[in-house]
């Protein structure tokens, strides 16, 4: 368990206690936001991480901001580290990566997404962006968040209804009955410690939060997820009927078979097809499977298809770029 904590908390990167930072190049402006907690988020009895700095990291352009790429990821990105920030630049768009103090962040709590809508509404206001030019993005849980963050802006709970142009998810859990389901399996089974243990607090977390399993509390697994393909039209997923979506996914089955002891139902890629299928039957011209083959490897060059290197995030700025003037609502 020790070694399996060290390897998460390893992919997480532990802010500075700094309340706000302001850094100016020849070609860009950058502004950090932080705000220092203390404690821990209990995940399940076995697995508990240290709270992180809230806040947010904008990365603006040189002239005036056409747009805003939004990153709902416990890393921000400080030192332009990700090639997507060049390239939104380039193009006119801010960048903005925005977290709670949760490095695990579910977004359970609607204090929490105000909290976020509170993060790109000031950013928007105090640097003139317009909020009607914004993707949204993330890979796994951060990609959950974005289409949570979308699905709360449509609501009256939401103060600013900041609802995204365009969203771009990567192997994302969205049904989250099945994500259950799945990892208290993975979890049972135990056929990969590092597999097998975050299967444990997720579905500990899962239960914790909306209060039993799917079995006992099935109308709460189904108004918390994006998509839920057991419910009426996928649940949530009307909300994004109007809302450009790419869904990225690399299922290649054999090597999580071989190296989790998973198969098709243990992968977040049947929630992203399922998703863009409901969108299709409720008429939506606007959402896309993207499948890929052989991109997915991590910074370390170990081979892993659920990583964000099966994105081409330079096609991806293009695409969004030109992305027609829309201003419907969904």
């Amino acid at each position: 368990m020790k070694q399996v904590l060290i390897y998460f908390l390893s992919t997480l990167f532990v802010l500075n206690a700094t309340r706000c930072i302001d850094r100016t190049t020849s070609s860009q402006k950058v502004i950090n936001v932080k705000y220092p907690s203390k404690g821990e988020i209990v995940l399940s009895e076995k697995v508990r991480f240290p709270k992180i700095a809230s806040g947010y990291t904008l990365w603006l352009p040189e002239e005036n901001s056409k747009g805003l790429v939004v990153f709902f990821d416990e890393i921000l990105d400080t030192t332009n580290k990700i090639p997507i920030i060049e390239l939104g630049l380039k193009n006119k768009l801010a960048t903005l990566f925005i977290t709670t103090d949760n490095p695990v962040e579910y977004l359970f709590e609607e204090s929490k997404m105000k909290e976020l809508e509170g993060y790109i509404n000031e950013a928007i206001i105090k640097n003139n962006i317009p909020k009607d030019n914004m993707l949204y993005c993330g890979m796994s849980l951060a990609g959950t968040r974005a289409l949570k963050m979308a699905v709360f802006s449509q609501t009256k709970e939401s103060e600013y209804k900041l609802i995204p142009k365009a969203i771009a998810i990567c192997d994302a859990p969205l049904d989250m009955v099945r994500n259950y389901n799945e990892c208290k399996k993975a979890s049972q089974l135990n056929l990969n410690p590092i597999g097998a243990s975050e299967s444990e607090w997720v579905s500990s977390y899962l239960k914790t939060n909306l209060r039993g399993t799917p079995q006992e509390s099935l109308d709460a697994y189904i108004a918390y997820s994006p998509f839920c393909y057991t419910a009426e039209n996928g649940g949530n997923a009307k909300a994004f009927k109007n809302i450009y979506l790419r869904c990225y996914t690399e299922p290649d089955v054999n090597w999580w078979i071989e190296n989790r002891g998973r198969d098709y139902y243990g992968m977040n890629a049947v929630d992203l097809a399922a998703l863009v299928n409901q969108l299709k039957i409720l008429d939506s011209k606007k959402a896309e499977l993207i499948i890929t083959a052989g991109k997915g490897i991590r910074e370390d060059g170990s081979r892993h298809p659920h990583s964000w290197s099966i994105v081409d995030e330079n096609e991806l700025i293009e695409w969004f770029t030109r992305l027609p003037s829309d201003k419907k609502s969904p």
